[in-house]
């Protein structure tokens, strides 16, 4: 089988990530695959392939998302399909569907800009507050309110890049829980640690962006609470590749996000679940 794997230059900064990638090749060709590289100036080449792997950042005004659709419509296996993108690429769109579905998950509301309606907001949702965009990448856009000013001025601006904002419940942790999920069975387990002096997994700290730890832990070690939340959300959005973000509190676990495309990096997601990349190879050439 030849399998295409769309990505874009960035991919190949960080070592961790060339590692990875690298690791996908290997693995598909031990097994009898092609795998080749496609970027966005070469598009045109995917419905020659038989499978699609995107590793560049998804999002619907992304050329990722013009790829996906692109293998969609020419038959090919496609991890990320286009309605996982659009589903969770939009914060928006996941809080509904975390209300439809009964997903446990911090409290939330939307917020279109009515100053009469903040004391509602925190009279609901307690002080502080997150603040996100629909749209949101490696907690970019994703910001904390103490109270009322603080909450407008960060809402203004984010109102300025989109209609909504989604307003959150804070919930104090040292780590999230990220679990990976492929065709609705995990597929790797980690601890996205908090660095000490922020409060999300990449946070701003005497001025430099400063990320966390990853300790990855034996996937059939995960909870079965947690396992069959993930896996009932998963099940919400499709069968394909999909990283939880959790929160797990003396109430029980909370979803902050489903994302797709989730971060593989060599020697942090793959640390002690080794085989992911044969289980994903395995996922795109079924």
């Amino acid at each position: 089988m030849k399998i295409a794997c769309f990505v874009e230059a960035y991919n190949f900064n960080d070592k961790s990530e060339r590692g990875a990638l690298s690791k996908f090749r290997s693995t598909a060709e031990s097994i009898g695959h092609s795998f080749d590289f496609i970027f966005k100036d070469e598009i045109s080449k995917i419905p020659e392939y038989d499978a699609l792997f995107i590793r560049a950042t998804t999002d619907p005004n992304n050329s990722a998302y013009i790829a996906s659709r692109l293998a969609e419509q020419h038959g090919l296996k496609v991890i990320d399909d286009s309605r996982s993108i659009r589903t969770c690429s939009n914060k928006a769109i996941l809080h509904d569907l975390f209300i439809k579905n009964n997903i446990p998950s911090p409290k939330s509301m939307l917020f279109t800009g009515e100053e009469n309606a903040i004391d509602e907001l925190f009279d609901m949702l307690g002080t502080p507050v997150i603040i996100k965009t629909p749209y949101t990448r490696f907690s970019s856009h994703v910001e904390k309110a103490h109270n009322r000013e603080e909450f407008i001025k960060i809402s203004k601006r984010f109102l300025r890049k989109s209609k909504v904002v989604i307003v959150q419940e804070f919930i104090r942790s040292d780590f999230d829980w990220r679990v990976g999920v492929l065709q609705n069975k995990v597929l790797y387990l980690c601890k996205y640690c908090i660095p000490e002096g922020g409060w999300k997994v990449r946070s701003r700290i005497n001025g430099r962006n400063v990320w966390g730890e990853t300790i990855a832990v034996p996937r059939d070690s995960i909870s079965q609470e947690l396992k069959e939340i993930c896996i009932g959300l998963s099940k919400c959005v499709g069968d394909g590749l999909y990283g939880l973000d959790v929160k797990e509190t003396m109430g029980g676990y909370r979803v902050i996000e489903i994302n797709d495309n989730p971060s593989i990096y060599d020697g942090y997601e793959d640390a002690i679940d080794r085989d992911i990349y044969e289980k994903i190879i395995k996922a795109l050439a079924s």
